[in-house]
């Protein structure tokens, strides 16, 4: 399968920090489409932004969206000097599915992991799953991860940001609503918990009232925040 990823950046010679940004959909459904004005907005701010596509489940069950968006990590820094970006100021951006990837690289290994994280709602911990996750998630998390959790207790757990995050970790940006009914606002909390117990930076935004798709007046309110954020880490 040949994957495709959109790049966008100023109208500008100078060296560029770059946001990977990765679209949701439980990892069965969307498209790198749905992230262009994520990513336009990013540009207005002096970013460059790049949206990866990566192949979806059931047909591409778990691991094969993390290999793809890791492999694309590793794509823009071998081609960091020709796009004129800075293959020392990556990050990643995602909601939902695409917060989960996200998270995926900060925490991965060093060759595919970027410098800093905006995780958007994203599962972190797919543990217990039918314990953790509410019935709506099910059916998501069963054709991402099509074994049965008993008895393969590892293949979750290696599959789970919470349980990766170590030291070496770059800062991490989570906002997650209070009142999501998607994915827990606990599995963001418990995401923050691990980031700060292993001493890496973790700034969490609970935003209350709101859902998983978040209302018209938060988005904007987010990209503010997470723009003024990722400046501030990439130093622009």
């Amino acid at each position: 399968m040949q994957l495709r990823y959109d790049m966008f950046r100023p109208d500008t010679d100078s060296t560029l920090p770059l946001v990977i940004c990765i679209h949701g959909g439980g990892w069965i459904s969307g498209d790198k489409e749905s992230y262009r004005d994520v990513a336009l907005g990013l540009v207005q701010a002096g970013f460059a932004a790049a949206i990866p596509q990566y192949r979806l489940a059931p047909l591409h069950p778990y691991p094969a969206a993390i290999e793809d968006v890791r492999t694309f990590v590793q794509f823009c820094r071998a081609n960091a000097s020709s796009w004129n970006v800075d293959e020392a100021k990556l990050a990643s951006l995602g909601n939902s599915a695409g917060g989960y990837l996200a998270a995926m690289l900060g925490v991965g290994p060093a060759e595919s992991r970027v410098n800093a994280v905006v995780d958007i709602c994203g599962i972190s911990d797919l543990r217990n799953p039918r314990e953790t996750h509410f019935p709506i998630s099910w059916s998501f998390i069963e054709q991402f991860l099509p074994q049965t959790y008993e008895g393969n207790e590892a293949i979750f757990e290696g599959a789970s940001p919470v349980c990766l995050v170590n030291s070496d970790s770059p800062p991490f940006l989570v906002f997650h609503g209070e009142a999501d009914d998607v994915v827990p606002v606990a599995q963001s909390q418990e995401l923050v918990k691990s980031l700060r117990e292993n001493g890496v930076k973790a700034d969490y935004h609970p935003y209350p009232n709101e859902d998983h798709g978040f209302s018209f007046g938060s988005w904007p309110r987010m990209e503010l925040a997470y723009t003024a954020w990722l400046k501030s880490q990439l130093q622009i």
